[in-house]
């Protein structure tokens, strides 16, 4: 799920700088405004800098076998489709990516068309998620469901997403099993954070 996690904060990076037109950035930045942005960022640059758990992840993400994880999991089809309908949304999914890979060392994707316990990987979503407003986000995201059009649109995108694709990925490649063990030895609950996906998209 670390993937996962990179694509979302690649797409929320993506958001901020979008182009200004009413379309689907516009949802996007409502959200994105109700994130305490520079607080998120000084939280994880201050783990960067002073937790050795999250610096071993780091360089982790910057070796070969997350590298074959990436390249793998961007070489699915409907991977690409989603970014190609983000892209023709006007979100910059791609240029965001692209940052994250120049970033780690990884491959460039090519367009188609406060403290809750004492680090560690764990203790950095902990304190990202204390800062989040929940139930506003909750609302807002209810909200666009009802009434925009785009929005809409993108959330029945994901829904309809061809996840057959991920178990596939999952199961088969050793690189990914391996990402998974890696995971959970940092005790971070992998089963727990993938149902809750599939919950909420209604993959099961």
């Amino acid at each position: 799920m670390k993937i996962a996690v990179i694509v979302l904060a690649c797409l929320l990076a993506t958001v901020a700088c979008a182009p200004a037109q009413r379309a689907l950035t516009d949802d996007l930045d409502d959200f994105v405004e109700l994130l305490p942005l520079e607080d998120l960022l000084e939280l994880a640059l201050r783990y960067l800098v002073n937790d050795k758990e999250i610096q071993q992840v780091l360089l982790y993400l910057q070796g070969d076998e997350f590298s074959a994880v990436w390249d793998q999991f961007f070489a699915l089809p409907a991977v690409r489709d989603l970014l190609n309908y983000l892209e023709a949304a006007g979100v910059p999914a791609y240029d965001s990516l692209n940052s994250v890979a120049d970033f780690l060392g990884l491959t460039p994707l090519k367009p188609s068309v406060r403290s809750l316990r004492s680090g560690g990987l764990n203790g950095l979503l902990e304190e990202a998620i204390a800062l989040l407003p929940l139930d506003e986000l909750e609302a807002l995201f209810q909200k666009k469901l009802q009434t925009s059009a785009e929005f809409k649109a993108l959330f029945e995108k994901l829904q309809n997403f061809e996840h057959k694709q991920l178990v596939d990925l999952y199961e088969k490649s050793p690189e990914v099993q391996n990402l998974v063990r890696k995971l959970r030895g940092l005790g971070v609950d992998v089963d727990h954070i993938v149902q809750a996906v599939k919950d909420f998209f209604g993959w099961n």
